[in-house]
């Protein structure tokens, strides 16, 4: 094989390498946002099941009390 094609097959192999990093950066930065999204609408999620627990200790005292005995009794 002539030193001009192994030449060019090595400088396609770096080209080849250089792509393959680049896209597993431009991944990671995907996955990076996506993981930001996800951890805002969980957010959202949890001040929701928050005010839900407010709302229903409120309108269901008595089973609150009873929950709270349970507890300390196991506890």
């Amino acid at each position: 094989m002539p030193n001009y094609d192994l030449g060019i097959l090595i400088t396609i192999d770096i080209c080849l390498a250089l792509m393959g990093l680049l896209g597993m950066m431009a991944g990671f930065w995907f996955m990076s946002r996506d993981m930001r999204a996800i951890t805002a609408a969980s957010e959202r999620v949890a001040g929701i099941a928050e005010r839900l627990d407010v709302r229903l200790r409120r309108q269901y005292a008595d089973i609150d009390r009873e929950l709270q005995d349970i507890k300390e009794r196991l506890g």
